[in-house]
């Protein structure tokens, strides 16, 4: 039997205690299906494996110029490939094997009337398929690259004129540093031919070029990355899987955890284990992850001691040598004996509960400080409190914020002088030019706003268009807001709730492809298709004309997961909107309908990482050894959090900790609990109402 490390827990000898103890033993148990673990979680680099289980994520992308590609104000930005002009990029591949291989380009040419001839190493294809997106991919069989260097050519040798070429995006190394990248060996890997391949220049500006530059040519594979992990959700050893709202005071006598996966040659997972104080699995006191154990399957088992950590959670690492084949999770159980130590307070009795489980995102989102100095300024500069003044909500306040938005300048492009991706860069240029951008000036502008008042907002890109979510607590979750051209919400005619921009996914698939996966080689929405009647209604305080909105363009979404542009400016896109999107630090949504795009590496089909819970409050509830007072514990995940607020019985709201007792009086006892963020933006309340019976409490 494995012994634990004293770090990780210290013993409670039972021995010692002065109580006398209830010699109720209770098995308590937690267990699921990898893909339970998965979906409950938290991962990364990882997906269902469609069995049940879980495993590492099967599409792999190579590149090396996403930091700096993309429309550039610094010189040329693009390079033409026709008549004798030839692009060359080599990769160098540690591990060639894949059970598929594609090219991935981006072009500047919308309908390029020949054919793109592309050769890798000693295969010969082309492309010859436009879609209405500016990038390309085109399969070509795997066994055609090789470990170590692979050379890819293209050439469009019946083009008479640049016009009638392929223009390939160019990735400046003096871009690199502000997309998040490093500069120093841009230009090793791409090369130029003037000749029709006789001669070759390293860097595609030529033989007299100063600047440097990549190709925006990538290889995306079907195969396994080489790591990736998933983790548990916080489980409750006290409690289990038991839906109980409160629970007496419990000691764990024995802990196993179990696990069982599958280890192909070449593939080995590794098991962690970490535990704490809180049901909050960012909080502090929670102690480091350990290794417990390797293999396909872990039987890990703590030996008559009494833990002093209610919590734990575990984590499993997979790794292979061989990306054609995947360990995986297919199940895991927690098994507890613990000891009930008080009394079941049968004298009080839940009336209604509404105390959410809160999804956490496995993503480090980063927010912006409340202590920003420009929160202040901005609400000063656009007389914000007069532009919200009279609203009884919340969210009428952020409509009329999407209003003022929208009607701040006339709409344009933003080149030149590309301004930052905070609201008040923004509207300097606002000022100084006549416009602050387009679409994506708008909705950052307008995410600043919300921002300024302790309201959560980011920026989102989909299908051609840039748009704002904004996280609203009396509706309690993310909401659309586009304050480009005209300002516009969409809501479900049936319910007249607002939309998130994942409700409106899914409105969008089932009405325009459903039971379809989709191509994204060739599939796509015009305004023609939109169905009569639409499903969503359009909210607006303009009442204008229709322009875009999120039902038609929400096929694909993906997000920078950040909105601290005033706290750290770059890393960010170059020129985000202006080109076809090439950058590589988005986090894109794919389902079972939307495959992940090639072009990218990151990806999740778990809403919760892109749509995580703001504001919310969890309430975990315990008896001791008096059947009158209820001992509560508060968790939340509320960026610039602040402090907890209780409202007993509608005697109005105080401030309290993360810990607190409820004292229970004769009958109906009500209790809510909101979190506050530094900028007194007050979250959704949880809600309890309890019955409570005077009785004879009994000491054990």
């Amino acid at each position: 039997m494995k012994s634990f490390s004293p770090l990780l827990f210290s013993i409670l000898i039972l021995s010692f205690c002065q109580i006398t103890l209830s010699k109720d033993l209770l098995d308590i148990t937690w267990e699921g299906s990898g893909e339970k673990m998965y979906q409950t979680g938290f991962m990364k680099g990882m997906q269902k494996d469609g069995k049940g289980g879980a495993c590492l994520f099967k599409v792999d992308l190579i590149e090396n110029d996403a930091p700096g590609s993309g429309m550039s104000e610094k010189g040329v930005c693009e390079d033409p490939i026709w008549g004798l002009s030839r692009a060359r990029k080599v990769f160098n591949l540690e591990e060639p094997r894949a059970d598929k291989a594609y090219l991935v380009l981006f072009t500047y040419s919308e309908n390029p009337p020949h054919p793109l001839h592309f050769r890798v190493n000693d295969y010969k294809g082309q492309i010859t398929k436009n879609n209405r997106e500016t990038y390309r991919w085109q399969e070509f069989p795997a066994d055609a690259l090789r470990k170590g260097e692979n050379i890819i050519e293209l050439s469009c040798p019946e083009a008479q004129s640049a016009t009638d070429g392929w223009s390939i995006y160019l990735a400046r190394a003096d871009e690199f540093l502000s997309g998040g990248g490093n500069p120093i060996n841009v230009g090793d890997t791409s090369f130029k031919s003037f000749d029709g391949g006789e001669t070759w220049h390293e860097s595609p500006f030529g033989p007299h070029g100063d600047d440097r530059a990549e190709y925006t040519v990538r290889l995306s594979f079907d195969r396994y990355i080489d790591e990736g992990w998933v983790a548990s959700p916080v489980i409750d050893l006290w409690r289990g899987e038991s839906d109980d709202f409160i629970i007496p005071i419990r000691g764990v006598l024995k802990l196993a955890l179990d696990i069982d996966g599958d280890t192909p040659k070449g593939t080995e997972i590794t098991y962690y284990l970490r535990a704490g104080f809180s049901a909050d699995p960012h909080a502090e006191d929670w102690q480091p992850y350990e290794e417990v154990g390797k293999g396909d399957q872990l039987h890990f088992v703590f030996d008559e001691r009494a833990l002093n950590r209610r919590y734990i959670q575990f984590k499993a690492v997979l790794t292979t040598e061989n990306p054609l084949v995947t360990p995986t999770i297919q199940s895991a159980k927690v098994s507890a004996e613990v000891e009930q130590r008080s009394p079941e307070a049968d004298n009080i009795k839940v009336v209604s509960l509404d105390n959410p489980d809160i999804a956490y995102s496995s993503i480090n989102w980063k927010w912006e400080k409340a202590d920003r100095p420009e929160f202040e300024e901005l609400r000063q500069r656009e007389n914000l409190d007069e532009v919200i003044q009279g609203s009884r909500t919340t969210f009428d306040a952020q409509v009329k914020l999407l209003d003022h938005a929208t009607k701040r300048w006339q709409k344009g492009g933003p080149i030149p002088e590309y301004p930052g991706w905070d609201a008040m860069s923004i509207l300097d240029r606002a000022d100084r030019a006549g416009s602050g951008g387009m679409c994506i000036q708008s909705n950052n502008l307008l995410a600043g706003f919300y921002q300024a008042y302790g309201w959560q907002a980011r920026l989102v890109n989909i299908v051609s268009h840039e748009v704002c979510e904004v996280w609203n607590d009396e509706f309690a979750k993310w909401i659309y807001m586009d304050a480009s051209t005209v300002d516009q919400y969409l809501y479900d005619r049936e319910t007249c709730e607002p939309l998130s921009l994942l409700d409106l996914h899914r409105m969008h698939l089932k009405d325009f492809f459903p039971g379809k996966k989709i191509d994204w080689m060739n599939d796509y929405v015009s305004r023609q298709d939109e169905p009569d009647p639409s499903p969503v209604g359009r909210g607006s305080l303009e009442h204008g004309v229709k322009p875009f909105d999120a039902y038609l363009l929400t096929t694909f979404m993906r997000m920078v997961p950040r909105n601290n542009w005033y706290e750290e400016p770059t890393p960010r896109p170059l020129s985000h909107g202006s080109s076809w999107w090439p950058w590589n630090g988005y986090v894109n949504w794919y389902d079972e309908q939307t495959p992940p795009k090639r072009q990218y590496s990151w990806h999740t089909d778990r809403p919760q990482d892109m749509w995580p819970d703001l504001n919310l409050v969890h309430i975990d509830a315990t008896t001791a050894f008096a059947n009158d007072r209820v001992f509560l514990a508060f968790s939340t995940y509320t960026p610039n959090f602040d402090h907890y607020e209780v409202n007993v019985d509608d005697t109005g709201w105080k401030e309290v900790g993360d810990r607190w007792v409820w004292l229970m009086q004769s009958g109906r006892n009500k209790l809510q609990v909101r979190a506050v963020n530094e900028l007194d933006a007050k979250g959704n309340p949880s809600e309890v109402v309890l019955n409570y019976a005077d009785a004879p409490w009994k000491q054990r």
